[in-house]
């Protein structure tokens, strides 16, 4: 008959190597869970972005066609506000074949240094 009592538990190597397993683990899950944020911030943007672009458009379309407006060339910077950010954009007016048309570059930034727009759409816009 053995007289002694049974020792129940983890030795101080199986805690060091579980809290180690368990460590690298959730340093994986926090890497995954930060990419997965910032991507979603990024993808916000530049839905808000293309909106914005959007817009700017279809203002140049709705406006009277005819020879009280037609949009001297060259480009014109301005902000706007929208969801709780203001945006920088840019659109330029170009020339093409028909001289009856024009080119916009509708271009969206989200600060005022227009370094690398967020969004960039190109349309054409009819005199009549």
């Amino acid at each position: 008959m053995l007289t002694g009592s049974i020792k129940k538990g983890f030795t101080l190597i199986e805690i060091m190597i579980a809290l180690s397993i368990f460590g690298i683990i959730s340093t994986a899950v926090f890497k995954s869970v930060t990419d997965s944020v910032s991507q979603s911030r990024g993808l916000k943007e530049r839905v808000v972005a293309q909106w914005i672009a959007e817009n700017e458009i279809a203002k140049l379309r709705m406006l009277p066609r005819g020879e009280d407006f037609w949009p001297a060339l060259g480009t014109r910077r301005y902000p706007q506000k929208m969801a709780m950010q203001t945006w920088q954009i840019e659109v330029r007016f170009m020339v093409t074949d028909n001289p009856l048309m024009r080119r916009i570059d509708v271009a969206v930034f989200q600060d005022s240094t227009f370094d690398k727009p967020l969004i960039e759409l190109t349309s054409f816009l009819g005199r009549y």
